[in-house]
């Protein structure tokens, strides 16, 4: 690969290190893809779940995908696919070389490593196969040799359906800007984010003179893109703001919380005006503090308490020399904590002060000289003292949520990586310049993997909420879905049976939260517009009986 192409791969990359959307790497060798192996936790003592009807209780697997194709993960006459190969070791290889073989033709593709800060590195081929005229099933092959010493040889087959089974969302649409005083807001026409955009750009605006009241500065033109699938935690921040808006949100946050990440990344947008060599910790640590949590609103103060607790609170030099390896949502929570102690006892402008340091270095070096010159207090001096801060909170329920929270995410991210993964669109110098609007927009479609999503997205919802006890029963059954590749019986064979049950009425499912014995669904058919469905159990099976529009989206956009 030329250097100029490398360059600009790793330049996207590092821009990505700005993003709430970042997560460390998974480790693999010769095959890419691995489930981790989980201990299932010990059920709740609560359940909202009904008595699955005799006839769901039984047992499906899902599609474990080495090599992606996108778009995906279906695949129709005309698309243009793009493979990716994850290596694992966020920033850990360097390509020797790729090569590419469809049905045994070499592709004329040229293969590139592209880093993700969630999934690890990843060869990517972006020049693809046109699959005009290949209606049927193919064979990819990806053959590679990477540095430290590294191997893949992964064979994957894929199947290409006729154009007649697009979805109706993709066809004839585009995509379209709405420009505001703070911002350009691009979405796709016919997208979740298209029906609900006056709402959305309302928040966005909103938050945007939050953001400036807040840090006494104003917000340069920002470029918004929202798109219609879930990518990583929920979006990321590079050349644009890209966040994820969509129906069938399983995302950390959900379509209830857009309004915190449009703060978080608006955070960053403002502060990248002073910022000098800032360590990455203290870039998310002041979005997480401004928001009052992460995916949503948390007490920072009692969550970083837990975490000690725990053993799992990091001494600050550890977080800021080794922030890119550490777990997720645990560094997260640590940083977030620990900026909130700042702007306690030193004040919001010692720390707009502190985000501007000259200081050089990096990481806790960083920390250490610029805290002496700007708050008069070494590293030593702060870790004392915020030592003393945390312990003065009590965890409260924090210590299940933050267990919840990792062991959800943790699970969350495997489903993805395994069975419905994302596309890396920072390779492209926008989202809109894929040349592809179903890269943006196409996800899951089938029974099995809507039914895995609907309820993750369920799962999230109760912790959300505070319902832990719930929750804890809930992702343990995701996470032995992850561990086994099998859905069902159990909880999830009833999202399964209710997912095919409104796929066989020619819709698909958003959302379902169990419970009734005539339960209400939202579903989809001609997407973005959504459906009400009814649903009741007869004979062991659960029938769609009525179907109406739903009265607006399934998102909370007044929260």
């Amino acid at each position: 690969m030329g250097s100029a192409r490398r360059l600009s791969v790793l330049l996207a990359t590092a821009a990505l290190l700005l993003a709430a959307c970042s997560n460390s790497a998974f480790e693999s060798s010769v095959r890419p893809v691995t489930i981790p192996e989980r201990t299932p936790r010990a059920a709740a003592t609560t359940s909202t779940t009904t008595e699955v009807p005799a006839a769901t209780a039984r047992v499906i697997s899902l599609p474990e995908l080495s090599v992606w194709a996108f778009p995906g993960p279906n695949h129709y006459e005309g698309d243009v696919l793009t493979f990716q190969v994850p290596v694992g070791g966020f920033g850990k290889y360097s390509l020797v070389e790729a090569t590419i073989t469809v049905d045994g033709t070499e592709l004329a593709t040229e293969g590139l490593l592209a880093g993700d800060p969630l999934l690890g590195d990843v060869v990517v081929f972006p020049d693809g196969f046109d699959t005009s005229g290949a209606v049927g099933g193919h064979w990819v092959r990806v053959t590679a040799e990477l540095t430290p010493e590294l191997s893949i040889d992964v064979t994957q087959r894929f199947v290409v359906t006729p154009a007649s089974g697009r979805p109706h969302q993709e066809l004839d649409t585009g995509w379209t800007v709405e420009r505001t005083e703070c911002c350009n807001v691009t979405y796709l026409e016919k997208s979740a984010a298209a029906r609900d955009i006056e709402g959305l750009v309302a928040i966005i605006d909103e938050s945007a003179d939050a953001v400036e009241a807040h840090f006494g500065l104003e917000l340069p033109q920002v470029d918004f893109v929202l798109i219609d699938k879930l990518w990583g935690n929920g979006g990321y921040a590079g050349r644009e703001v890209v966040v994820s808006y969509l129906d069938r949100d399983f995302s950390p946050g959900r379509q209830k919380t857009f309004r915190q990440t449009v703060l978080h990344e608006l955070a960053h947008a403002v502060t990248d005006q002073i910022e000098v060599g800032v360590p990455w910790p203290l870039i998310e640590g002041v979005a997480v503090q401004f928001t009052g949590g992460h995916f949503k609103p948390e007490p920072l103060g009692s969550r970083a308490r837990a975490l000690a607790d725990a053993g799992k609170l990091p001494a600050l030099d550890f977080l800021f020399d080794n922030f890119s390896d550490m777990q997720h949502e645990t560094r997260y929570a640590a940083v977030g904590a620990f900026t909130e102690f700042l702007v306690s006892e030193y004040g919001l402008d010692q720390l707009i002060d502190l985000y501007g340091a000259k200081a050089g270095g990096a990481g806790s070096g960083w920390l250490d000289r610029a805290a002496a010159r700007i708050l008069g207090d070494d590293l030593a001096t702060l870790q004392a003292g915020f030592d003393r801060w945390v312990a003065s909170f009590s965890p409260l329920t924090q210590a299940l949520d933050v267990e919840l929270t990792v062991a959800l995410q943790e699970a969350r991210r495997s489903f993805q990586a395994a069975f419905n993964p994302y596309p890396n669109y920072f390779i492209y110098p926008s989202v809109t310049a894929t040349g592809q609007a179903a890269l943006a927009m196409r996800d899951a479609s089938t029974p099995g993997l809507v039914a895995v999503e609907a309820l993750i997205a369920y799962a999230q919802d109760l912790i959300i909420a505070g319902d832990l006890d719930a929750a804890a029963s809930v992702v343990t059954e995701i996470e032995r879905i992850v561990a086994e590749g099998t859905i069902g019986p159990g909880l999830s064979g009833e999202f399964l049976a209710i997912a095919e049950a409104i796929d066989a009425e020619g819709l698909e499912l958003v959302e379902y939260v169990p419970g009734n014995a005539a339960p209400t669904a939202v579903a989809t058919g001609d997407a973005p517009d959504l459906s009400l469905v009814e649903l009741v159990s007869q004979e062991g099976q659960w029938v769609v009986v009525a179907v109406r529009p739903a009265p607006d989206s399934a998102g909370a956009l007044g929260q």
